[in-house]
């Protein structure tokens, strides 16, 4: 890769500035390197190496923009997102409000992710439950069938459902 400053030398520095949408990339020899370098620096008295003095002129070449924000909180309970995502619940009813922005958010990853609530079902209820809820998904089809007019294939679903109801077990055919 040829120097972006003098389009002559091999470019043997790659110099980045900033981070992100900020980031900058430069590819430079050594010889323009070390003159960009020489400028920056100009402010040691002596060829000793100082390291306060470096990094007085480092800070001075770029402003420090990573200053921490003041984080969102709770006015009632102190609560923030973060005490909020470690402890698992909300600190108070009003951070509901206060975080409305995010509880979805929130909520989503205290609850590992899962954004439909099943409960615990007993062990000997689970089949029962099951076909309940196979006759109710089955009774909203077959009431879209009806309003498509779509007779036979109504007919075929009110079966499946008398057939669940009955307790037979095989809904299906």
């Amino acid at each position: 890769m040829i120097c972006e400053s003098c389009q002559e030398n091999e470019a043997t520095v790659h110099i980045t500035t900033g981070s992100g949408l900020n980031k900058t990339e430069r590819y430079l020899c050594e010889v323009c390197a070390n003159k960009s370098f020489s400028g920056q620096f100009s402010s040691f008295q002596d060829d000793s190496f100082n390291i306060h003095q470096l990094l007085q002129s480092l800070s001075a070449q770029q402003p420090f923009t990573s200053h921490k924000q003041q984080k969102k909180h709770c006015e009632n309970c102190g609560s923030t997102v973060e005490s909020i995502l470690k402890n698992g619940k909300f600190g108070c009813a009003e951070c509901y409000e206060t975080f409305s922005e995010k509880s979805n958010e929130i909520i989503t990853k205290v609850q590992l992710f899962q954004t439909e609530h099943n409960g615990k079902i007993p062990q000997k209820s689970s089949a029962y439950i099951k076909v309940k809820k196979e006759i109710e998904q089955l009774r909203a089809e077959l009431s879209g069938l009806v309003e498509e007019q779509a007779f036979e294939e109504a007919a075929v679903v009110r079966d499946q459902i008398k057939s669940l109801e009955a307790g037979d077990g095989n809904g299906k055919d």
